[in-house]
């Protein structure tokens, strides 16, 4: 099992919270696809004939792809890499560029599922975020994608917004779930190096919210959701029973996955390489055939720092017996005494084999997992 992921960068405009590479000049679209498919196919031996079960279109925003560029990359895609029949292929999508013509475009490039940027329904707050779509037809694009056939739809939410009010936000929650979708990403909004957030903060012209009340609606989520049938399996991901995001899953549970386009990862167990985070350098270093990645190997600390940090975020946590086999003694006994001073702490519970974080736990995760790493 293996999968490929396309990092289509262009953006109308940056939300205030984003730090993942994009950019605004669109004009470049037909050269990047161009370039990804040249990729695509200097690289087709990366997964070592692994079978694709899974393709994801992330961003910047995807849906500013035709329809002939994205079936240029999936064709792309089925004549050099082995794809299972029921290959999950998913497509992020801002609101606005859902009409039902674009939808059934989708259909027609076999996306089966649509992962949609809502964030909220409340105008004030998508206006603060730097969203460039409102709510005012928010239930109308769901509908729509229905009503084309897409059985498979998540929807992204941000709590932990500041000045946003518990109801604002237990207000979006309900919306989303009456929309009756299959599948959930609920973010705690976190203020990233490089984005318009982090350089109001260093104006002190941004307060983040109080972690009390940034606790308070994550409880809610987990708890609302859990009554409505959807499983907390990953700390910012819910759903539904046999929807459970396989791309994304992928990631957690250390299957092979190969980054396509400027700024995009890929992971074979052995290495990491990172695509070049510039668009027309990516392009012209894939035209002269000169090297746009960068390669790191992984040593044995770094894998068992790998496992961790993708393990814990999930509800299945992180096996002991697994470290105990896999890794060195002087390792597992480290990870031992972090632990059970962890547990003391009650960041995390043990169930069986492993260990899982708790609620507090989660919202703290990056601190506990440097108390974990092992370098």
């Amino acid at each position: 099992m293996s999968g490929i992921y396309f990092h289509i960068p262009f953006c109308k405009q940056k939300c205030s919270y984003c730090d993942f590479y994009s950019t605004r000049d669109s004009n470049g679209i037909a050269e990047l696809v161009k370039s990804e498919v040249k990729e695509l196919i200097l690289r087709k031996d990366y997964l070592n004939g692994e079978i694709v079960k899974s393709i994801y279109f992330g961003g910047g925003t995807p849906s500013l792809l035709d329809k002939y560029k994205i079936e240029n990359l999936l064709n792309c895609v089925r004549q050099n890499f082995d794809i299972s029949d029921d290959c999950e292929i998913t497509f992020e999508t801002n609101p606005d560029d859902l009409t039902e013509e674009y939808l059934q475009r989708l259909r027609e490039c076999q996306i089966n599922r649509l992962s949609i940027g809502i964030q909220s329904f409340n105008d004030d707050v998508l206006k603060y975020l730097g969203r460039r779509h409102d709510s005012k037809n928010l239930d109308y694009y769901i509908e729509t994608a229905k009503k084309v056939g897409f059985d498979n739809i998540s929807v992204d939410l941000i709590f932990g917004i500041p000045g946003m009010e518990l109801a604002i936000y237990l207000d979006s929650l309900n919306r989303v779930i009456q929309l009756d979708i299959q599948h959930i990403s609920a973010y705690s909004l976190t203020i990233a190096e490089g984005t318009l957030f982090y350089k109001l903060r260093k104006q002190n012209k941004l307060k983040e919210i109080d972690e009390e009340d940034s606790l308070i609606q994550f409880n809610n989520t987990i708890d609302i959701l859990s009554a409505q049938g959807f499983n907390h399996y990953e700390i910012s991901n819910y759903a539904k029973d046999g929807f459970k995001s396989r791309h994304n899953c992928s990631y957690w549970e250390g299957v092979n996955y190969l980054g396509i386009g400027p700024s995009a990862h890929s992971y074979n167990g052995v290495s990491r390489q990172w695509n070049i985070s510039n668009t027309r350098k990516y392009c012209n270093s894939i035209d002269r055939d000169e090297q746009f990645f960068e390669v790191e190997h992984l040593s044995d600390n770094d894998k068992f720092n790998e496992y961790v940090i993708t393990r814990l975020r999930t509800s299945d946590g992180v096996s002991k017996k697994f470290i105990e086999e896999n890794f060195a003694d002087c390792v597992y006994k480290s990870f031992i005494k972090e632990v059970n001073n962890l547990l003391k702490q009650e960041l995390i519970y043990p169930y069986d084999d492993r260990i899982i974080l708790t609620r507090k736990g989660i919202l703290i995760s990056d601190y506990i997992l440097q108390l974990l790493y092992f370098v």
